[in-house]
């Protein structure tokens, strides 16, 4: 059993079910002490239908974790946060969120390159190039190095449609576990890429994420690790299977555990 989770969506990024208060019930009734939303970043002039919400929606998801902070603040802690892609030109952004208390903290999710004019350059679910694979490093490198992040979420999701680990893919991994040791961010074990089972990608038969490859260097780096539910749905809190199955790849890797982030802003 976990007794933290900070990995938690709401319906507002369009691919989640489910209210904001069925996840606190939720995570109350398995026994969760700490519970962080971190819906997908609701961005100023940019509109992502069915995978961000929309800004107009910003303010009501604050609202709404900081009322049901207070409602069950003797029941369970809540925070307010994001998962924020590494867009550069959003760092302000993103940094003023922190520092004005609207937000606890940002979870890292690069799931993509932002070009020019809010355009999305490249998606890192489809690495197809050696050039895609390093720029999502560079990307993940930068923002680590803001220091804005508390976690970085699947950090190995370059993998999810790539057939082998190559040599490419092992210099970027180190690339990243220095980073996130250097700056004193977790890297995350997703049990939403274990709740969705397991893929036949090339040859062979895994999980998009978290994959043996990237965490058994991990393991020998000893970085920071955290299981995170990536929850979509309230009941996805309480995936018994899934948490079972996260804990028994950490061990099998040698992961060093944190259950709480290192960087929550306390307000």
């Amino acid at each position: 059993m976990l007794s933290s989770n900070y990995h938690t969506h709401t319906k507002r990024c369009g691919h989640a079910v489910g209210e904001d208060e069925d996840y606190v019930l939720e995570a109350i009734s398995y026994g969760y002490k700490n519970l962080g939303f971190s819906d997908h970043a609701m961005l100023p002039g940019f509109s992502e239908p069915g995978i961000r919400g929309d800004y107009s929606e910003f303010d009501g998801y604050v609202r709404s974790i900081r009322s049901l902070a207070e409602k069950y603040r003797n029941r369970i802690t809540i925070y307010c946060g994001f998962e924020a892609e590494s867009f550069p030109e959003f760092f302000p952004y993103y940094q003023e969120l922190l520092n004005n208390g609207v937000l606890d903290y940002l979870i890292l999710g690069n799931h993509c390159a932002m070009g020019p004019n809010h355009s999305i350059q490249t998606r890192f679910s489809h690495v197809t190039t050696p050039q895609q694979l390093y720029l999502y490093k560079d990307l993940a490198v930068q923002a680590m190095a803001t220091k804005m992040f508390s976690v970085f979420a699947h950090p190995d999701y370059f993998m999810a449609g790539k057939e082998t680990f190559d040599l490419d893919c092992r210099k970027v991994s180190k690339a990243i576990i220095e980073a996130a040791i250097a700056y004193d961010v977790p890297l995350e074990v997703n049990v939403g890429g274990i709740r969705d089972g397991k893929h036949r990608i090339g040859s062979g038969l895994r999980w998009i994420y978290p994959t043996d490859a990237f965490f058994d260097l991990v393991g020998k780096y000893q970085a920071k690790c955290i299981i995170g539910m990536d929850a979509h749905a309230p009941n996805q809190l309480s995936n018994d299977s899934a948490i079972f199955e996260a804990v028994k790849f950490a061990k099998r890797h040698n992961l060093v555990l944190v259950d709480s982030l290192p960087k929550i802003i306390q307000h």
